[in-house]
């Protein structure tokens, strides 16, 4: 993976995460990864221990989608859902984001007990130029306090590492097309 490739992050307002980062690939299989089901769950980040317990999409607007994992113990750890608003195959996509954590399975909140669920607007925007996909993500959270905590969460890290599985997948992919 060439150093451009990983995930940059910037906050260029105190609401705002911009995170961009390119794939070696088409738009349309890193477009066709990204919101389908069966290969989100080939790719995404899951932590040591943890498993997929439900990985669901509807990619159209008004359509939801629901990511849920397991925690290391079994139960339920962490549930990412949310509503699209826009979607522009391959290249856009809006969506309202909520992530809520169980108790003892991530950082812990201002009061020691579990963090306070997450909520943001996403949108995704992909550009292709010579067969490499550029990605940008911004994350609009509602309060500067809301997303420093998304920033501290080790989210950019999750991310990367998900984003580093998929490098694999879209070359897997690219060589059996």
């Amino acid at each position: 993976m060439q150093g451009s490739a990983r995930l940059q992050v910037a906050t260029p307002t105190d609401t705002t995460i911009v995170m961009t980062r390119t794939f070696d690939a088409p738009r349309r299989l890193v477009w066709d990864a990204m919101t389908k089901a069966e290969l989100v769950r080939r790719w995404m980040f899951c932590p040591p221990g943890w498993s997929w317990a439900a990985c669901e999409m509807d990619v159209r607007v008004g359509g939801q989608y629901r990511w849920e994992w397991n925690g290391p113990d079994g139960p339920l750890a962490l549930t990412i859902r949310g509503v699209h608003r826009e979607v522009d195959p391959p290249s856009r996509i809006v969506h309202t984001e909520r992530m809520e954590m169980a108790p003892g399975a991530g950082p812990c909140g201002p009061d020691g007990g579990p963090p306070e669920p997450w909520e943001l607007v996403a949108t995704l925007e992909l550009t292709e130029t010579n067969g490499i996909t550029s990605m940008t993500m911004t994350l609009a959270f509602g309060s500067r306090q809301a997303r420093d905590v998304a920033l501290k969460s080790g989210m950019e890290q999750g991310m990367e590492a998900g984003y580093a599985q998929l490098d694999t997948f879209l070359a897997s992919a690219s060589a059996g097309a």
